[in-house]
């Protein structure tokens, strides 16, 4: 069994690094509804955060009158992420899927 002092160092690290599976975390499996319960929290904090960084930005473009630009850049982005996305469905030989992307019929 692994004590507070264990599991606080688990979640301090994942804090650090958190792209892997907490309550996956082998020796912890006794903590596993704990872990799970902390990531989601953690998880909800940051969509909470970046949401209100996107409503500041949205506003203060609002009022400098660049909104419509915004919006531009915003599509680029997601454009140049679909392209992203199917360049590496073709090179794992999945081109049906890369069209898809392209297309807008949804992620595979």
């Amino acid at each position: 069994m692994k004590t507070r002092r264990d599991i606080e160092q688990l979640k301090a690290g994942w804090l650090r690094d958190p792209l892997w599976d907490l309550e996956g975390t082998e020796g912890f499996e006794a903590h596993q509804d704990e872990l799970r319960q902390f990531r989601f929290t953690m998880e909800a904090r940051w969509r909470a955060a970046a949401d209100e960084g996107e409503r500041a930005i949205d506003a203060e473009a609002e009022r400098i009158g660049v909104h419509g630009l915004l919006r531009l850049l915003r599509e680029a982005e997601a454009q140049q992420g679909r392209h992203r996305d199917a360049i590496l469905h073709l090179a794992e030989g999945r081109a049906h899927d890369a069209w898809r992307v392209l297309s807008g019929h949804g992620e595979t």
